[in-house]
């Protein structure tokens, strides 16, 4: 009976999306906003640039010898930063598909042929950037920010601004894509750097809201590193975010209250295994107790920890489940999983060709992975998306929210750079499940596409929205429990991963009252000198602040503008930091971080999780 009350609201409500869908498409498509945060109207869908796509297909890439040789040569005083900026060492390039692979190959006239995969799945490739969403606007008002020849961002405000604090780190590990330590300099972002820093990050259109991540190095040894996060926060930034190896967090409960009463919102938390094993290049001794340690006061001092874990292929790819198993667990205090395959580059940029061939960590072999180590009915052609797919939701907020001073959070990276999976996490029967089991996504983000092309009034508009999300929501397979209300609810509680935020946006975001939670689980590819293509440097998401200006993650570490700009702007020599700061603490070949205060108790399968996939997690005791 369940099953027939169920099919029938799907079909009425099929039948009146059939009906709405039909007279929309017949009355004339209305205009849609002009905000003043925006450089005009709110773009539809054919007016938005595509993104670069589709195999076999010409591009601009990096001779990794070029470009090196181009840093040195600034390095030693024989060039200058406009010479780097005009000549970084581009070469042509080719995307292709190949025995069962996508490639990139090129070759560079001094320095021969390189080769490096991109995907091992094409199928799954290619689902990517079939559904990309399209850019965002172009900048205007940018001079004095993206002025970096043909590594200049050109479009899009980005989803996270960087903010290096310092280069300085207390752990020693391999990989680091940035070398801390180990370059012979203290390069440190002071209080003047970082007010021009935040003045630049909204003198721009599109202005959009954007998630700061303080980092490094390891950002929390900076000394201004609390009164970096009062200051962003006293400038209307509000998505203030750490990414850390979360060993001052453990160190310290006070320390984390006071990042916390400073304005920070959550912490993006170094975790490559749940064991010691697993963790074990990292060198820290006490690796886990630590990772605990640290999550237990992050919570208790009022925010989300996401886990950032960098995958290296035959080094931490079999645990990629059981990652996610401990994130399940102890989803009280964990936001999200956000896996990044090894970026070759700083501590590995000269890696053999053999063992770059053999670490590369496809994106697309993520969602396979997955699906191999849980039992959770994951599939990778129907649960993964672009993460660009958060964009829909982010400019629908545009389109209803007409008067705000900034613009809604705009995740438009490359598909082939980010993708997301949804799982919805029951905390009561501790259970995990897809959404795409019960719930048609793909076409939903469809709907709301077509919804706000129509340029139809905000009421109109949420009241299309609502009879879409029913139509796509099969109940019939859904969890017990879950009912259109409940959908609804979750819909809307999620929005605030992308919506503009306010003072109260992270109390707000921090809540977690209900037994149904969305977790998103993210992949992030980060290019090096190997896989660069510059179709996908104009629009980046993850710009890096600086102090000449917002610069691609990917063109700061891939391309060599850190080397670059930390030899011009470095603050003083190792030697000379020591003699006037002395030195700071470094946990490495296995040494371990004195913990005084004592864990709360746990039972001991926290950190003991068996090799059983994913499927019903335990909740804690």
């Amino acid at each position: 009976m369940f099953e027939s009350m169920a099919s029938h609201s799907r079909f009425a409500s099929g039948a009146a999306w059939t009906i709405a869908s039909s007279v929309n498409r017949v009355l004339p498509e209305g205009a849609l906003p002009a905000p003043s945060w925006a450089p005009g109207r709110l773009l539809k869908k054919h007016q938005r640039t595509p993104m670069r796509t589709g195999v076999p297909r010409r591009t601009l890439s990096l001779c990794p010898d070029c470009n090196r040789e181009a840093v040195e040569a600034v390095l030693r005083g024989k060039s200058d930063v406009a010479g780097f900026r005009q000549r970084p060492g581009i070469i042509d390039a080719e995307i292709l598909e190949e025995g069962g692979r996508i490639l990139m190959r090129k070759a560079c006239e001094t320095h021969g042929p390189f080769e490096d995969v991109l995907s091992n799945h094409p199928d799954f490739f290619q689902r990517m950037e079939a559904q990309s969403f399209g850019g965002d606007f172009d900048c205007v008002g940018d001079r004095e920010v993206h002025n970096h020849g043909p590594n200049s961002i050109r479009a899009g405000r980005g989803s996270y601004l960087i903010v290096d604090l310092t280069n300085r780190c207390n752990m020693m590990c391999r990989p680091c894509f940035m070398d801390a330590n180990g370059v012979g300099y203290v390069d440190e972002t002071d209080m003047e750097d970082l007010k021009t820093i935040f003045e630049r990050a909204g003198s721009f259109k599109p202005n959009r809201d954007i998630n700061v991540l303080f980092s490094g190095g390891e950002a929390t040894l900076s000394p201004i590193f609390v009164d970096a996060i009062r200051h962003a926060k006293s400038m209307g930034f509000h998505r203030l975010h750490v990414s850390t190896n979360g060993i001052r967090f453990a160190e310290s409960r006070d320390f984390a209250v006071e990042a916390r009463a400073a304005g920070l919102h959550s912490v993006y938390l170094q975790f490559d295994g749940v064991s010691e094993e697993k963790n074990k290049h990292r060198g820290l001794g006490n690796y886990m107790e630590v990772k605990l340690r640290a999550l237990e006061n992050i919570a208790a001092a009022g925010m989300q920890t996401t886990l950032q874990v960098t995958v290296v292929n035959g080094l931490n790819n079999d645990c990629v489940g059981e990652i996610v198993r401990f994130a399940l667990r102890n989803a009280d205090q964990i936001h999200g999983v956000i896996f990044q395959p090894v970026m070759f580059t700083g501590r590995d940029e000269r890696i053999s060709t053999e063992d770059r061939y053999a670490e590369r960590y496809p994106l697309s072999q993520l969602a396979y992975d997955l699906q191999a180590q849980t039992s959770i009915d994951w599939q990778p052609m129907r649960d993964w998306f672009p993460a660009s797919a958060y964009a829909i939701f982010s400019h629908l907020d545009d389109v209803l929210d007409r008067g705000s001073e900034r613009g809604s959070l705009f995740p438009d990276m490359h598909p082939d750079h980010a993708i997301m999976s949804p799982l919805l996490v029951d905390t009561e029967k501790g259970k995990a499940i897809p959404i795409p089991t019960f719930f048609d996504l793909g076409r939903f983000m469809q709907d709301v596409v077509q919804i706000t092309d129509s340029g139809r009034p905000p009421r109109v508009t949420r009241a299309m929205v609502l009879l879409s999300l029913l139509r796509n929501f099969n109940q019939g397979k859904a969890p017990s429990g879950l009912g259109p209300y409940e959908l609804r609810s979750l819909f809307e509680g999620s929005l605030y991963r992308f919506t503009r935020s306010d003072d109260d946006w992270s109390r707000q975001a921090s809540a977690k009252t209900a037994r149904w939670r969305l977790m998103f689980l993210n992949g992030m590819w980060f290019q090096d000198a190997y896989n660069y293509d510059f179709a996908t440097i104009y629009n980046s998401s993850t710009p890096v602040a600086t102090w000449q200006g917002e610069i691609s993650f990917c063109a700061y570490n891939g391309g060599g503008w850190r080397k670059v700009l930390e030899s011009v702007h470095h603050t003083a020599t190792v030697a000379d930091w020591y003699r006037n700061h002395g030195r700071h603490q470094i946990y490495a070949a296995g040494k371990k971080v004195r913990l005084v205060e004592s864990l709360s108790s746990r039972p001991e399968p926290l950190v003991q999780i068996e090799a059983a996939p994913v499927g019903t997690f335990l909740t804690r005791g």
